[in-house]
């Protein structure tokens, strides 16, 4: 039997509120130290160029579009392995992780030869011809983090599981391993060291692949050996027709849902961009510290996510309502009053990332407008985090293309074109209130309520 670990939160035996906090914020630190390794990339590339600096940042759209797939598919494993443990029904939970796996290392593995062998053309024609010398860096760093997409698949699935049995901690100290090694392989591979030659952007991808492809192993490690508490076999990874297609049915909504949510960040970013720079640094700027405000919301969704799905496999739907509640109440909070911080020194934020006046004076703009809608938005992400945690997925795609393809992107077209770059602040504000009361009728009036998970069929 498999040693019980104390890093695991029992919801039963706890408060609500301690319950969420608990699961909640390793998951911020894990979200933290996602964005430090982002910034050691950044930093590093910087120092070869600028066109090498851009070619990550060029085909960062296309890598979401597949990366996707690993978050939607761990959503999966999250959701299945929460309502078996909340059941009590340990055998299918055990099942439900192994196919969980199974089915993400397939689909990775399918993306991933498909992403190398169309990365020439689609590569060239994001590009375009007249930033043609980003091309040849940007090719290769995109086929090198695709080869190792199936162990990033493997390492996302995994962490999730673990998750869903109710131990986050488990994430933040492989996402924190990794982080080390990025950070240690970075310099040298770009670079060069000893009798390791310089690779350039080549370098950092290789750096990126190898960190999470080492991340992968370990936490699949001690997925299958139960260092956790929770253990798989390798008798589990034997296709079960049944729980595969849960896994699909709830995997792939998710992943569209991202993908989608990609592509229409892509076409916000060009209108932003017919602004000018002081415009598009601007919003740069608010965006990075927006994205450490809503790092909180999405801490405590996932703890949401694991709290609805055990609570609705205990068939505690008492508890599960009370979870949204408090989880609602919480977070908006929090985020109003850092939202108010963001309100009142905006500028000052600007002016810390850039010292133009221009940039600054667009940047007290956005704060200004966007500070108001941020508790709306973040609280948005507490529904849909428990509509995931139901295994309702296909509801949580509803609001999230419905928010940027539905409401906002047409609104910033018209309203930019009226209001000039503040339109596009109008549309934010507009968009997030309104995906906040769409997300809270399908929590209201929807089936989410129902597990997803049957009984075993062997």
């Amino acid at each position: 039997m498999a040693k019980v670990n104390s890093n695991r939160v029992d919801i039963f035996n706890r408060t609500i509120i301690s319950s969420l906090f608990l699961l909640g914020w390793p998951m911020v630190v894990s979200n933290l130290m996602q964005t430090f390794y982002n910034v050691v990339d950044a930093y590093f590339l910087g120092k070869l160029g600028k066109i090498e600096f851009s070619a990550p940042t060029v085909v960062w759209p296309l890598l979401f579009v597949f990366i996707s797939f690993s978050i939607g598919f761990s959503n999966a494993g999250v959701a299945l392995v929460a309502q078996y443990t909340g059941a009590r029904d340990k055998e299918n939970a055990k099942r439900a992780a192994g196919q969980s796996l199974l089915v993400s290392f397939v689909i990775g593995t399918g993306i991933s030869i498909l992403g190398i062998i169309i990365s020439k053309p689609v590569i060239t024609a994001i590009v375009g011809p007249r930033s043609s010398q980003i091309v040849p860096y940007a090719i290769s760093y995109f086929r090198i983090i695709m080869f190792g997409l199936p162990l990033g698949f493997i390492f996302n699935t995994t962490t999730s599981i673990v998750r869903g049995w109710g131990d986050s901690k488990f994430t933040m100290k492989i996402m924190f391993l990794s982080t080390v090694i990025n950070i240690i392989l970075d310099p040298i591979f770009i670079f060069g060291f000893w009798i390791i030659p310089g690779f350039g952007v080549s370098g950092a991808a290789w750096a990126t692949t190898l960190a999470r492809g080492i991340a992968g192993i370990i936490s699949a490690y001690h997925l299958f050996e139960g260092t956790r508490g929770f253990k798989i076999h390798f008798k589990d990874l034997y296709p079960k027709w049944w729980l595969i297609k849960k896994v699909l049915r709830i995997g792939f909504p998710g992943s569209a849902s991202m993908s989608v949510t990609s592509l229409g960040f892509t076409i916000i970013m060009r209108f932003v961009s017919s602004f000018g720079p002081a415009v598009i640094s601007a919003y740069g700027v608010g965006n990075r510290i927006i994205s450490i405000i809503t790092m909180i919301s999405f801490g405590l969704g996932s703890a949401v996510t694991t709290m609805i799905g055990q609570f609705l496999g205990a068939k505690d739907v008492k508890n599960a309502e009370k979870t949204v509640k408090v989880a609602f109440l919480v977070n908006f909070s929090i985020v109003f009053f850092l939202s108010s911080l963001t309100f009142f020194f905006g500028g000052s934020l600007t002016k810390f990332f850039i010292n133009d006046p221009e940039v600054i004076k667009v940047g007290n703009i956005f704060f200004k407008y966007v500070s108001f809608s941020l508790p709306f938005f973040t609280s948005m992400t507490v529904f849909t985090n428990t509509l995931i945690g139901a295994g309702r997925t296909e509801q949580s795609m509803i609001i999230d293309i419905t928010r940027l393809w539905g409401i906002r992107v047409p609104l910033i077209g018209i309203m930019s074109a009226k209001y000039g770059f503040i339109g596009l602040f109008y549309a934010m504000i507009i968009s997030n209130i309104l995906a906040l009361i769409l997300a809270w009728l399908f929590v209201r009036f929807g089936n989410w309520k129902t597990p997803v998970i049957s009984k075993s069929q062997l």
